[in-house]
């Protein structure tokens, strides 16, 4: 019964044929990052279903949205992204793909929080494809859309 309250996984969820794209959240208190973030994921087949420019923004609209993948900031103003990390996987079945500027230390504790994959900034579009395919691969996009995924990435940059 919990796992009805916590949201089917998206990779359960097909439309007939068609595999639904991934739905994303995207958490960054910059608002140009912001910004091309959204763009990245948009342009991989993505649907962003909302911004957060904070940790606590963050988990309410994970619980509310229950996006099948988070693209998490570290450094946050206020409480930081491993926080909100932590009660996102605490309390959904989102994948997280933790973003940060800064060393080793805040990767190991984001890791630590349950995020699945740790880029550095600035996320390029072809790193980003790579993290949300290996996320996802068989799941959400099967195979030859995670090829084309990659290859628009390539394509772009």
């Amino acid at each position: 019964m919990e796992e009805e309250s916590r949201g089917t996984p998206r990779d359960a969820r097909e439309a007939g044929d068609r595999v639904l794209p991934p739905r994303a959240l995207v958490v960054e208190d910059e608002f140009v990052v912001l910004m091309d973030l959204n763009g990245q994921l948009e342009s991989l087949g993505c649907e962003v279903v909302g911004t957060a420019q904070d940790a606590e923004s963050a988990i309410e609209l994970a619980l509310s949205l229950r996006p099948d993948l988070v693209l998490m900031d570290l450094g946050l103003g206020g409480p930081d992204g491993v926080g909100a990390i932590r009660a996102i996987v605490a309390q959904t079945q989102a994948r997280v793909i933790a973003v940060t500027a800064y060393g080793q230390e805040q990767a190991r504790r984001a890791k630590e929080a349950g995020a699945c994959r740790v880029l550095t900034k600035p996320v390029g579009e072809a790193q980003l494809a790579e993290a949300i395919s290996q996320l996802i691969g068989g799941g959400i996009a099967k195979q030859g859309e995670t090829q084309q995924m990659q290859d628009r990435a390539r394509r772009q940059q």
